[in-house]
């Protein structure tokens, strides 16, 4: 469903890896507008969409499991930029309450589910029913976009752990370096 030409012109480069689906896509202007995948899967005409930073509706036609699809038919490691409960910091940035971040650890690791689980699991079902059974090679998880500072250290710690846990075979990757 992409553009032949403009995925020629990515295969042509031959990337290693893709980092998608953005990163202030993923942040949002406020936490309503942040990138939720689970949104994004699923019949095309059924996706809501939702308000992005630039000032437009984007229709999330081109969600997870697309980016995930494009990744394998370039030969690219996919790169899934997380949320890590901020909004993008160089506007008026929002913050989950840190009691409030276990839906958004949850996301993560269905996100991480649907992309490397089962076709019998729960995710790893609504990926197969979405035409691909077999898991994608989900390699990096980044946490967060462009972050800094306590605000980005404090989520990233409880991120990290949660997917370390159930995940330990990925690569995290921070946006600066972190003491935790």
């Amino acid at each position: 469903g992409l553009r032949p030409d403009l995925v020629a012109m990515l295969d042509g480069l031959q990337p290693a890896f893709m980092r998608f689906p953005g990163g202030c896509f993923v942040e949002g202007f406020s936490i309503e507008t942040a990138w939720r995948w689970k949104k994004t899967v699923g019949p095309v005409e059924q996706r809501p969409g939702h308000w992005n930073l630039w000032g437009y509706r984007s229709t999330n036609g081109l969600g997870l499991h697309e980016y995930l699809e494009l990744c394998e038919d370039l030969g690219a490691a996919p790169m899934l930029v997380v949320n890590c409960g901020m909004t993008c910091q160089g506007r008026k940035p929002e913050f989950v309450p840190m009691d409030a971040l276990g839906e958004w650890i949850q996301e993560t690791l269905d996100a991480i589910e649907y992309a490397t689980g089962p076709a019998d699991s729960q995710w790893g079902r609504v990926r197969a029913a979405n035409g691909h059974p077999a898991p994608f090679r989900l390699k990096y998880i980044e946490i967060g976009n462009e972050n800094s500072g306590p605000p980005y250290e404090e989520r990233y710690k409880p991120i990290y752990d949660a997917i370390k846990t159930k995940y330990p075979e990925l690569q995290l990757i921070a946006n600066t370096p972190v003491s935790s």
